[in-house]
C-alpha cells in the first residue's frame, strides 16, 4: 500500500468540539493507496453536534426565513458547479466510481441542491373548508408547514456527493438543523459539501459532520434531541434503528432491493439491452435500484441472453480514474469475497454462466451474468449490490407477477415492451413503489418520489418529498363573531 507525501489532513468538523486528534487513514478501494487522514469524532465530539444542533435549530434554524434559506442552498449549488472536476475526482479516489459516472454524480448534485432551494419557497400549508356542519361555520382554519427539528442523517458510500446534498440540502430547506454522519470509506466528499454551506453563509452549529464508525453512532441515535433520522444503507443496519431511536423520532429509510426488470414478448432489444446493461453494472452494481433480475420471454430467450452476454463482456473494468473504464471496484476485499461466494454458490446449484465470474485485480470483479437461476438461489433471493445479472426464461406474465411479489423486497421494477396494454398491467400488478416502461430499474431524477416498501424502506427522498417530510403540519383555528 502506498502513502501520498504531505496527505491532506481533515480536521474535526464539529462546530466548539475539541480536537481529537485521531485521524483515520482514508484509502482508494482500486489501488488501496492512502487518499487522506480524517480526524474521527469521540463521545464528546458527539455530544457537541447534538448541543449545536439543538440551540441551532432553535436560536438560528427556525427564526431564518425561506428566502434565506434559498439563498444559501443557491450559493452551495453555485460552489458545487465551480468545483465540479475536484468533487468527481474526489468520489473517484474515495469511492471508486467511473470518472465519467463521478461527473454524472456531481452534475446531479448541482440541481440537487438548487431544487431544494426552490421547496424552500413552497413550503406552503393549506386552507380547510370548516362550514361542513352546523356550529363551524363561523370558524375559519388554515395549516402552516414548520421544521420538525435535528436532524440526524446517515449517509452511504455509493453517491457520496449526491446522497449527502439530498440530506443536508432538504433539511435547511425545511429550517432544521443537521449532523451527517458520511459512511467511513467515503468522508470526504461530505466534508468539502459541509465547508459550501459554511461558506454559503449557514450558521456553523446549524451543521456538524461526525466521522464515526456505524457503532459509534449509537451514542447519539437514541438521543430525545433528535427529532428526524434519515438513513441510507443496508436494511442489517436500518430497521434495528426503530428500536435504537427515541419516543416519537421520525424515521426515514433507504435500503436496497432485486431490482426486477421484464423483457416482454413486444420489446425493442435495440433499446432494453443496453439499458439493462447499464442499469445492471453502473458503479459495479453497488446502487440500491440496480437491475439483477431480468425475466426474458421465452420468444425471445436465446437472442436476448445472448445479446446480453455479448454487450457484458465488451464493458471496461478498471481503473475508474480512466475515462473510459465502465466498470470499477467494489468498495471493499470483503465485498469482493461476498459476490463470489454468491456467484460460486448460484453455480453449483445448476446456474449457468454466460460471462464473469472472475476476481480481478484492485477489488473488481468481472462484470456477470447468471443463466437459468432459480427464486431459491441467494443470488435471487437476496440483494447482491455488485456487477451480476441474473436471467430467466418465462412463458406467462402472471407467474412472474406472482413470484415479483413474493419478494420481501419492493422499491423499483421495470418492463420492456411496444405492447402498452401488458405493460400497464404489470404496472398496476406488480408491487413497487415505482414502476419503469422502457427504462431501466436504477432510472432516477432527484425531484421524483423515489425509495422502498417492505423490506426495501420506509418514506420517500426526491427534493420535494424529503423536504416536506422534514416538516410537520400545524392546524391554526380562528372563531369570529359574525355581523349583521
Amino acid at each position: 500500500m502506498k502513502m501520498k507525501d504531505n496527505m491532506k489532513q481533515y480536521k474535526l468538523f464539529v462546530q466548539n468540539a475539541k480536537p481529537t486528534n485521531i485521524f483515520k487513514d482514508i484509502q482508494s478501494p482500486y489501488s488501496s493507496e492512502f487518499i487522506a487522514k480524517v480526524e474521527q469524532a469521540d463521545a464528546g465530539a458527539l455530544e457537541q453536534s447534538l448541543k449545536n444542533a439543538n440551540y441551532s435549530f432553535h436560536a438560528v434554524m427556525k427564526k431564518m426565513p425561506a428566502y434565506r434559506r434559498a439563498e444559501i442552498l443557491y450559493a452551495v449549488s453555485q460552489m458545487i458547479k465551480e468545483n465540479h472536476e475536484a468533487l468527481a475526482l474526489a468520489i473517484v479516489q474515495e469511492g471508486g466510481k467511473p470518472l465519467k459516472d463521478a461527473r454524472i454524480e456531481v452534475t446531479r448534485a448541482i440541481n440537487t441542491v438548487k431544487m431544494c432551494g426552490d421547496t424552500a419557497l413552497e413550503l406552503n400549508g393549506d386552507q380547510i373548508t370548516m362550514d361542513r356542519a352546523s356550529g363551524t361555520e363561523y370558524h375559519i382554519a388554515f395549516t402552516l408547514r414548520e421544521p420538525i427539528g435535528p436532524v440526524l442523517a446517515i449517509s452511504a458510500f455509493n453517491h457520496p456527493v449526491n446522497l449527502v446534498c439530498h440530506q443536508i440540502a432538504s433539511a435547511v430547506a425545511a429550517g432544521n438543523s443537521v449532523i451527517i454522519k458520511p459512511s467511513s470509506q467515503t468522508p470526504i466528499s461530505c466534508l468539502k459539501i459541509a465547508e459550501f454551506f459554511y461558506s454559503a453563509g449557514l450558521d456553523p452549529s446549524a451543521l456538524s459532520v461526525v466521522t464515526v464508525s456505524g457503532k459509534d453512532i449509537d451514542l447519539i441515535i437514541g438521543d430525545e434531541r433528535i427529532t428526524f433520522v434519515n438513513f441510507i444503507g443496508g436494511e442489517d443496519v436500518g430497521w434495528e434503528l426503530k428500536q435504537k431511536i427515541a419516543p416519537g423520532t421520525k424515521l426515514a429509510l433507504e435500503h436496497g432491493g432485486t431490482g426486477t426488470a421484464i423483457i416482454h414478448e413486444t420489446a425493442d432489444l435495440k433499446t432494453a439491452i443496453p439499458s439493462i446493461i447499464r442499469a445492471g453494472f453502473y458503479h459495479a452494481g453497488q446502487v440500491c435500484v440496480s437491475t439483477q433480475i431480468v425475466y426474458i420471454h421465452e420468444s425471445m430467450y436465446e437472442k436476448a441472453v445472448s445479446l446480453l452476454a455479448e454487450a457484458a463482456k465488451k464493458l471496461i473494468t478498471g481503473d475508474p480514474a480512466r475515462v473510459d473504464t465502465d466498470v470499477g471496484p467494489l468498495i471493499h476485499q470483503k465485498e469482493v469475497a461476498r459476490i463470489d461466494l454468491l456467484v460460486k454458490g448460484a453455480l453449483h446449484e445448476g446456474a449457468r454462466l454466460l460471462c464473469g465470474g472472475t476476481v480481478l485485480p484492485n477489488n473488481c470483479y468481472a462484470p456477470t451474468i447468471l443463466a437459468e437461476t432459480r427464486k431459491t438461489m441467494k443470488v435471487i433471493a437476496c440483494e447482491i449490490f455488485g456487477p451480476v445479472v441474473c436471467v430467466q426464461k418465462y412463458s406467462e406474465m402472471s407467474e412472474v407477477i406472482k413470484e415479483m411479489n413474493e419478494s420481501p423486497y419492493s422499491f423499483q421494477s421495470a418492463i420492456y415492451s411496444q405492447d402498452i396494454d401488458a405493460a400497464l398491467t404489470a404496472a398496476r400488478e406488480i408491487q413497487c413503489r415505482a414502476f419503469m416502461i422502457n427504462e431501466s430499474t436504477a432510472f432516477r431524477v432527484d425531484w421524483m418520489p423515489f425509495g422502498g416498501s417492505k423490506r426495501s424502506g420506509l418514506g420517500l427522498s426526491g427534493t420535494r418529498d424529503a423536504v416536506f417530510d422534514m416538516t410537520e403540519q400545524k392546524l391554526i383555528v380562528i372563531k369570529h363573531k359574525p355581523r349583521g
